[in-house]
């Protein structure tokens, strides 16, 4: 019974583990796109201040790397159902506070996973003990007929 339930708990914690992975990466991966469209701001402003269409597509044309950057944020954005960027200041505490329970976590499933090692081996001792002990208890009931 503690064996399986040392399992169930290592098991638990370890698919807790897999998904504070997954909303992690999801937030680094929503800080760097973040931070990506905040490096293009300039370009960005730039454009609108260009009067004519001419002098527009000119100068979409000189910074087009910083359009192709910021087109490929807005595209995550859209497709994550982010209408208001969160403040990188708030991202930041959010990643850092998951990190911290990640490892705290981690070190939980590290703790549950030695346990268990530790029952499996005294479940296997006691299992080759008991091998040892049968032929010896079929003697004693073969001398005893």
């Amino acid at each position: 019974a503690a064996f399986d339930t040392a399992y169930e708990e290592m098991r638990q914690t370890s698919g807790e583990l897999k998904t504070l992975e997954t909303k992690l990466q999801g937030k680094k991966e929503l800080q760097r796109q973040v931070l990506a469209y905040a490096k293009t701001k300039l370009a960005r402003d730039g454009l609108k201040a260009q009067k004519s269409p001419k002098a527009r597509a000119a100068y979409r044309q000189a910074h087009e790397s910083d359009f192709i950057i910021a087109d490929a944020a807005a595209r995550y954005f859209k497709a994550h159902g982010i209408t208001r960027l969160p403040a990188r200041k708030a991202l930041q505490d959010e990643i850092e506070q998951l990190v911290s329970k990640k490892s705290g976590l981690y070190n939980t499933y590290q703790e549950q996973k030695q346990r268990f090692k530790e029952l499996q081996t005294v479940k296997r001792n006691i299992e080759q003990i008991l091998r040892r002990e049968e032929p010896r208890r079929r003697k004693e009931q073969s001398h005893e007929r």
